[in-house]
């Protein structure tokens, strides 16, 4: 089984890597103009579909248009999962502004506890949906069918899977050092910001790799000795 080492290097397998990542971050960055933002999301599709087909290097950028066509069906897969955590906000944040309008010390408290408990409930729904979400794309990749995105049997299966769970909670770390590392750099003012685009885009091939190879795992499609196999070590 390959080790995390060989997961986070993935990325630069391939010859035009930076090339690739300089694309990717610039499609992020890009990414209020929704466009390149789909871009984005569709390079993660054939990211993730690159690794299950068992491909050794990393795609490239092209056919755009089924970039964007892809892209914009993740997008969509992401929202729906997220309708909870979100309509449980929209009825915290409701209920807090009607009782801190009261007016009363009594509705501000009651308003602002409200607003607290919401907060949490709503951020650990949506670790919980982000994450199913994660599991419905992958299968939604493999299966080549926007309905397989809701599979239930599936989504089951593979989100209760060690095997899919460890490489997932891995990419969240890779996520999370590209943001710390972004932070430091932002003592010099906007270069943090600026380099942690390509930061992200790469942690997203890092996480592709590892969700596609979770996913064989769990599935019983593959071994784990893939590209993106993470070593597990007994504890």
């Amino acid at each position: 089984m390959s080790s995390i080492e060989d997961a986070i290097t993935y990325p630069t397998e391939s010859d035009d890597w930076i090339v690739t990542v300089l694309i990717g971050g610039v499609m992020l960055l890009l990414s209020f103009l929704v466009i390149p933002a789909f871009i984005a999301y569709g390079y993660l599709v054939r990211a993730i579909q690159s690794n299950l087909d068992g491909e050794p290097e990393p795609p490239t950028f092209g056919d755009w248009g089924e970039l964007i066509v892809d892209g914009l069906k993740v997008f969509v897969v992401g929202l729906i999962y997220m309708l909870i955590p979100l309509a449980v906000l929209g009825f915290t944040v409701g209920t807090a502004i009607i009782a801190l309008l009261t007016g009363s010390d009594a509705g501000a408290a009651a308003g602002f506890g409200t607003l607290m408990v919401g907060l949490l409930v709503g951020f650990v729904l949506s670790l919980i949906f982000g994450y199913l979400a994660v599991v419905g794309i992958v299968n939604f990749v493999h299966k080549d069918s926007f309905g397989a995105a809701f599979d239930v049997g599936t989504i089951r299966e593979v989100g209760f899977d060690s095997d899919f769970a460890v490489p997932w909670l891995i990419s969240v770390g890779v996520f999370l050092a590209a943001g710390l590392v972004a932070g430091v750099l932002n003592i010099i003012p906007f270069l943090g910001g600026l380099v942690g685009v390509f930061l992200n885009f790469y942690a997203l091939i890092v996480a592709a790799n590892l969700w596609a190879d979770g996913y064989l795992a769990a599935t019983g499609g593959g071994d784990g000795s893939g590209q993106a196999g993470v070593e597990q070590t007994p504890v």
